[in-house]
């Protein structure tokens, strides 16, 4: 691949003694893994090139499913701290795992440089967060209808609660008690049109969010919550 492609460095990882194995999000052409040569070496002019959230114009070769990087031109970077840094790490994890090398995903690009772009700008991180998962299902196609329900397609009620299943889809349930696992149709159908506006929903956002994209990339911990939740900690006791 001799053209130039704008790409987003999702990952990298030592390898061999002066390369590293880099992740990108490439715009056309999906996720791809590159050696990179020589970045690790002193004073090496492309090293700063290699973190997170920068993009970069690359070309590559190779046949395999890891390529050799063959050119890189600086474009942009985007610049996260404190807790937008650890949901930057939580959105090129969840990327990686979701996303299979050289699946192209119309959307994908620019969808992430959005959310990267809302994240420098605002503390009111679970809508953006929130917003990216609920799209990165949409795209990827693991995102259930939540106007209607699987079985017989009756419209949600507002006022109902409805039981998910990523198999199974939206569900009815009887009675108007709450119960633990289930969401409100309110709340489901602020979340098919983007509603973040209610602070209320935060959680039962999460909580859907997360059942949903148990399917696409099962169910081990992510590091980056891990080490979300360690840095609050440290916090609360200094």
């Amino acid at each position: 691949m001799n053209t130039l492609s704008a790409a987003w460095l999702l990952h990298s990882r030592p390898y061999k003694e002066r390369s590293v194995i880099a992740e990108y999000l490439v715009k056309d052409h999906g996720r791809i893994a590159m050696v990179v040569q020589g970045v690790r070496k002193t004073r090496s002019r492309s090293a700063h090139l290699i973190q997170p959230f920068t993009c970069s114009l690359i070309s590559w070769r190779g046949r395999g499913e890891l390529k050799s990087q063959t050119a890189v031109e600086p474009l942009r970077s985007v610049q996260l701290s404190g807790k937008t840094l650890y949901c930057g790490f939580y959105l090129n994890e969840l990327l990686l795992r979701a996303v299979l090398p050289g699946q192209p995903l119309d959307g994908l690009f620019e969808l992430y440089e959005l959310i990267l772009k809302k994240l420098s700008e605002t503390r009111q991180l679970e809508p953006v967060l929130r917003l990216f998962e609920l799209e990165l299902l949409d795209l990827t196609g693991y995102l259930p209808d939540l106007e209607f329900c699987a079985a017989d397609g009756v419209p949600v009620i507002p006022d109902r609660l409805y039981k998910f299943s990523p198999n199974c889809g939206l569900q009815p349930v009887s009675g108007n008690s709450v119960r633990g696992g289930c969401f409100s149709g309110a709340l489901l159908l602020a979340l098919a049109n983007r509603d973040f506006s209610q602070p209320e929903y935060y959680q039962g956002y999460k909580q859907f969010t997360r059942q949903a994209l148990l399917s696409l990339v099962g169910n081990k911990p992510f590091k980056s919550r891990e080490l979300f939740r360690t840095s609050s900690k440290e916090k609360s006791v200094s």
